[in-house]
């Protein structure tokens, strides 16, 4: 396998964990919080043997604001992932970020283009299952419609983000390349 592939497969092992936990977390948060009983069922042709098993009339409620809290803890990670991109790139940080980061010994936490970028689409893309989740949980009528609101704009604002940070790095890639700097 290339580097990339290699790369792009390590990336995706952490937010893969932050959905399925998240939406296991995110149930056994809500069952706990509103006190709601629930039981386990066994079934053989699923992937995960003993699912929770809640009441029909608190169906919805679980499994809203356990895909709520899902997309919150993926989206936190992407997040995180353009903070490094907006101000720890290694291709425009500010001298004096790198002075206070080397004052507290944090350089670790500048980045490469590499870095970012190749983890900021693995990202994107666990974003956007996370919201195609909610998008079937809304179809099967086991969502409020209003999460999908929710988690569609944040989707689509962090997307936006990702982008405009990325043609703004090849702008200033292709400006240096004019310049015979590279």
């Amino acid at each position: 396998m290339t580097n990339s592939l290699i790369k792009l497969v390590d990336y995706s092992l952490l937010p893969a964990i932050i959905l399925i936990m998240g939406k296991v977390l995110g149930v056994y948060l809500i069952i706990f919080i509103f006190g709601i009983d629930f039981g386990f069922a066994s079934s053989s042709d699923v992937i995960f043997s003993l699912t929770p098993v809640v009441a029909g009339e608190y169906l919805q409620l679980v499994s809203s604001y356990s895909d709520l809290i899902m997309f919150i803890l993926v989206a936190s990670g992407f997040t995180y992932v353009l903070s490094s991109a907006l101000y720890f790139h290694d291709s425009h940080i500010k001298v004096s970020t790198i002075n206070m980061l080397a004052k507290y010994n944090l350089l670790f936490l500048i980045r490469s283009s590499y870095q970012l970028y190749h983890s900021g689409i693995i990202w994107l893309a666990f974003t956007w299952i996370c919201d195609l989740v909610v998008l079937i949980n809304v179809s099967l009528g086991k969502t409020y419609s209003w999460i999908l609101f929710v988690t569609t704009i944040f989707t689509l604002a962090l997307t936006v983000i990702l982008f405009r940070d990325l043609f703004k790095e090849l702008e200033l890639q292709k400006s240096k390349i004019l310049k015979g700097e590279m």
